[in-house]
């Protein structure tokens, strides 16, 4: 974020385009409001799946419902959470409304080592939901 605003701030009146693989919570969050522009490619790439993106109120029938759909297709789970005090919390709710799922947790006050552990676990495909904070838009390709 901080080298695009840095491109910005070169000229005046500059457009940046911006591509990413994944609809990136900030970015979404800013198109909503109307700040910036988004266009959408339906196509996914060669052998993946479409990412499928819903703004909706919390409703724990749906979250399961999702999340066992992912994992009845061997997929994984981002479920985004950004307040560090309680993501524990909320880790939890998430495996006792699917006991089935191996949920882990990510977010930025974790030590580097921590972190870099959890993501390389959900990689290697130990973990089915990664409760996290937008700490995820940092571009880690997990094919799942």
């Amino acid at each position: 974020v901080s080298h695009k605003e840095k491109i910005k701030q070169l000229k005046a009146n500059v457009d940046v385009l911006t591509l990413t693989a994944t609809p990136i919570p900030r970015t979404l969050h800013m198109s909503m409001l109307g700040v910036r522009d988004l266009s959408v490619i339906e196509t996914p790439p060669e052998n993946r799946f479409p990412v499928q993106t819903y703004v909706v109120e919390y409703n724990a029938a749906l979250v399961r419902e999702a999340i066992e759909r992912e994992l009845s297709r061997d997929g994984q789970i981002y479920f985004l959470y950004n307040r560090v005090e309680d993501i524990e919390r909320m880790a939890e709710q998430i495996s006792m409304l699917v006991p089935d799922a191996k949920v882990a947790v990510a977010h930025g006050r974790m030590n580097e080592g921590e972190l870099e552990s959890v993501m390389y676990a959900f990689l290697d495909g130990q973990y089915d939901v990664l409760v996290s904070t937008t700490i995820i838009e940092t571009g880690v390709d997990i094919p799942n």
